[in-house]
Protein backbone atom coordinates (compact mmCIF):
# COMPACT_ATOMS: atom_id res chain seq x y z
CA UNK A 1 0.00 0.00 0.00
CA UNK A 2 1.51 3.17 -1.13
CA UNK A 3 0.09 6.27 0.63
CA UNK A 4 1.49 9.51 2.71
CA UNK A 5 -0.50 8.06 5.96
CA UNK A 6 -2.93 10.11 7.55
CA UNK A 7 -3.80 13.76 7.58
CA UNK A 8 -6.13 16.00 9.35
CA UNK A 9 -7.80 18.86 7.35
CA UNK A 10 -10.04 21.59 7.87
CA UNK A 11 -13.77 20.73 6.20
CA UNK A 12 -16.71 23.31 6.32
CA UNK A 13 -20.21 21.94 8.08
CA UNK A 14 -23.48 23.61 9.43
CA UNK A 15 -21.48 24.14 12.95
CA UNK A 16 -18.53 26.34 11.45
CA UNK A 17 -15.08 24.88 10.79
CA UNK A 18 -14.36 21.39 11.81
CA UNK A 19 -11.43 18.56 11.17
CA UNK A 20 -11.27 16.02 9.16
CA UNK A 21 -9.34 12.75 8.54
CA UNK A 22 -7.82 11.90 5.47
CA UNK A 23 -7.04 8.14 5.67
CA UNK A 24 -6.43 4.79 4.00
CA UNK A 25 -9.65 3.07 3.87
CA UNK A 26 -10.45 -0.51 5.38
CA UNK A 27 -13.01 -3.03 4.05
CA UNK A 28 -15.48 -2.18 6.84
CA UNK A 29 -15.33 1.87 5.30
CA UNK A 30 -16.69 0.47 1.68
CA UNK A 31 -20.33 1.50 1.72
CA UNK A 32 -22.98 -0.57 0.67
CA UNK A 33 -25.72 2.17 -0.16
CA UNK A 34 -23.73 4.94 -2.49
CA UNK A 35 -24.10 4.98 -6.13
CA UNK A 36 -20.57 2.97 -6.89
CA UNK A 37 -20.36 -0.96 -6.08
CA UNK A 38 -17.22 -0.06 -3.94
CA UNK A 39 -17.43 -3.23 -1.88
CA UNK A 40 -16.71 -5.09 -5.33
CA UNK A 41 -13.96 -2.85 -5.90
CA UNK A 42 -12.48 -3.85 -3.05
CA UNK A 43 -12.64 -7.43 -3.41
CA UNK A 44 -10.30 -6.96 -6.87
CA UNK A 45 -8.43 -4.00 -5.92
CA UNK A 46 -4.52 -4.53 -6.05
CA UNK A 47 -3.11 -2.61 -2.72
CA UNK A 48 0.53 -2.75 -3.64
CA UNK A 49 -0.18 -0.56 -6.09
CA UNK A 50 -3.51 0.51 -5.40
CA UNK A 51 -5.51 2.17 -2.70
CA UNK A 52 -8.76 3.84 -1.23
CA UNK A 53 -8.54 6.78 0.90
CA UNK A 54 -11.68 8.09 2.93
CA UNK A 55 -12.48 11.49 4.01
CA UNK A 56 -14.28 10.86 7.47
CA UNK A 57 -15.78 13.31 9.89
CA UNK A 58 -17.40 12.03 13.05
CA UNK A 59 -16.79 8.20 12.25
CA UNK A 60 -18.49 8.34 9.12
CA UNK A 61 -16.94 8.58 5.56
CA UNK A 62 -18.24 11.52 3.81
CA UNK A 63 -15.70 10.55 0.55
CA UNK A 64 -13.53 7.67 -1.11
CA UNK A 65 -11.30 8.24 -3.82
CA UNK A 66 -9.42 4.74 -5.37
CA UNK A 67 -6.13 5.57 -7.16
CA UNK A 68 -3.41 3.13 -8.75
CA UNK A 69 0.27 3.94 -9.38
CA UNK A 70 1.35 2.83 -13.15
CA UNK A 71 5.03 2.65 -14.90
CA UNK A 72 4.83 4.99 -17.70
CA UNK A 73 8.20 5.42 -19.92
CA UNK A 74 10.67 6.18 -17.41
CA UNK A 75 8.62 6.92 -14.57
CA UNK A 76 5.57 6.47 -12.57
CA UNK A 77 1.88 8.42 -13.07
CA UNK A 78 -0.80 8.52 -11.15
CA UNK A 79 -4.46 7.52 -12.34
CA UNK A 80 -8.03 8.31 -10.58
CA UNK A 81 -9.74 5.77 -10.99
CA UNK A 82 -13.16 6.48 -8.70
CA UNK A 83 -14.29 9.22 -6.80
CA UNK A 84 -17.59 9.65 -4.83
CA UNK A 85 -18.94 11.53 -2.14
CA UNK A 86 -21.47 10.08 0.11
CA UNK A 87 -24.92 10.86 -1.23
CA UNK A 88 -26.40 12.65 1.88
CA UNK A 89 -24.14 15.28 1.00
CA UNK A 90 -24.99 15.90 -2.25
CA UNK A 91 -28.48 17.22 -2.20
CA UNK A 92 -29.21 20.26 -4.31
CA UNK A 93 -32.33 21.48 -1.84
CA UNK A 94 -29.70 21.77 0.70
CA UNK A 95 -26.37 23.34 1.96
CA UNK A 96 -23.98 20.74 2.24
CA UNK A 97 -23.49 19.11 5.10
CA UNK A 98 -19.72 18.56 5.20
CA UNK A 99 -17.20 20.29 2.19
CA UNK A 100 -15.12 20.30 0.39
CA UNK A 101 -14.73 16.46 0.08
CA UNK A 102 -13.70 16.24 -3.40
CA UNK A 103 -11.23 18.79 -3.14
CA UNK A 104 -9.42 17.37 -0.12
CA UNK A 105 -9.56 13.56 -1.67
CA UNK A 106 -7.75 14.79 -4.84
CA UNK A 107 -5.41 16.91 -2.75
CA UNK A 108 -4.36 13.29 -1.29
CA UNK A 109 -3.81 11.70 -4.34
CA UNK A 110 -2.20 14.59 -5.80
CA UNK A 111 0.49 15.41 -2.75
CA UNK A 112 1.40 11.26 -2.92
CA UNK A 113 1.87 11.39 -6.74
CA UNK A 114 4.29 14.34 -5.89
CA UNK A 115 6.54 12.56 -3.43
CA UNK A 116 6.63 9.59 -5.12
CA UNK A 117 6.89 10.25 -8.56
CA UNK A 118 9.20 12.13 -9.81
CA UNK A 119 8.85 13.82 -13.38
CA UNK A 120 9.65 17.32 -15.08
CA UNK A 121 7.37 19.80 -14.21
CA UNK A 122 5.57 19.86 -17.35
CA UNK A 123 5.19 15.93 -17.83
CA UNK A 124 2.02 14.40 -17.18
CA UNK A 125 1.85 13.22 -13.33
CA UNK A 126 -2.00 12.83 -12.74
CA UNK A 127 -4.86 11.10 -15.16
CA UNK A 128 -8.42 10.49 -14.64
CA UNK A 129 -11.04 9.78 -17.00
CA UNK A 130 -14.58 11.51 -15.85
CA UNK A 131 -18.10 10.63 -16.88
CA UNK A 132 -20.33 13.52 -18.60
CA UNK A 133 -22.02 14.23 -14.87
CA UNK A 134 -18.53 15.26 -13.73
CA UNK A 135 -16.59 17.21 -16.80
CA UNK A 136 -17.20 20.66 -15.16
CA UNK A 137 -16.28 19.94 -11.84
CA UNK A 138 -12.58 18.69 -13.05
CA UNK A 139 -12.40 21.69 -15.07
CA UNK A 140 -13.60 24.14 -13.64
CA UNK A 141 -13.22 23.43 -10.06
CA UNK A 142 -10.36 21.50 -10.15
CA UNK A 143 -8.66 23.06 -13.09
CA UNK A 144 -7.36 19.67 -14.42
CA UNK A 145 -6.42 19.93 -18.12
CA UNK A 146 -8.92 18.51 -20.48
CA UNK A 147 -7.52 16.03 -22.77
CA UNK A 148 -10.40 15.17 -24.84
CA UNK A 149 -12.26 11.63 -25.23
CA UNK A 150 -11.15 9.19 -22.89
CA UNK A 151 -12.25 4.88 -23.08
CA UNK A 152 -15.29 4.26 -21.28
CA UNK A 153 -17.70 1.69 -20.26
CA UNK A 154 -20.61 0.79 -23.01
CA UNK A 155 -22.96 3.33 -23.52
CA UNK A 156 -21.04 5.72 -21.41
CA UNK A 157 -19.14 8.72 -22.48
CA UNK A 158 -15.52 9.72 -20.96
CA UNK A 159 -13.13 12.57 -20.79
CA UNK A 160 -9.66 12.65 -19.96
CA UNK A 161 -8.10 14.64 -17.78
CA UNK A 162 -4.56 15.55 -16.44
CA UNK A 163 -2.29 17.18 -13.57
CA UNK A 164 1.10 18.01 -14.73
CA UNK A 165 3.29 17.96 -11.44
CA UNK A 166 3.71 21.84 -12.13
CA UNK A 167 -0.66 22.30 -12.14
CA UNK A 168 -1.00 19.34 -8.92
CA UNK A 169 1.63 21.24 -6.90
CA UNK A 170 -0.27 24.61 -7.73
CA UNK A 171 -3.37 22.93 -6.98
CA UNK A 172 -2.26 21.76 -3.80
CA UNK A 173 -1.36 25.19 -2.56
CA UNK A 174 -4.14 26.78 -3.61
CA UNK A 175 -6.13 23.80 -1.85
CA UNK A 176 -4.09 24.43 1.53
CA UNK A 177 -4.37 27.90 1.06
CA UNK A 178 -8.38 28.65 0.88
CA UNK A 179 -8.79 25.47 3.34
CA UNK A 180 -6.29 25.50 5.30
CA UNK A 181 -2.75 23.74 6.50
CA UNK A 182 -2.79 20.04 6.42
CA UNK A 183 -1.52 18.22 9.75
CA UNK A 184 0.46 15.12 9.01
CA UNK A 185 0.61 12.18 11.39
CA UNK A 186 3.60 9.98 10.66
CA UNK A 187 2.78 7.25 8.12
Amino acid sequence: MVTIGLCEVTITTPNGNQKALLAPAIKQDMPTDWSFAWEDLWQISDFEYQDIIKLSYLDQAWGLIRYSIFPYEDRQIVEIEHLEVNPISTYDKYPRMVEPIGKWLIWYVAKLALEICPCAETDTLIILASNTDAVDYYRDIIKMEYLGNAPSAPGEDGYAFRFTREKASEFCDTQERECGSVWRFDS
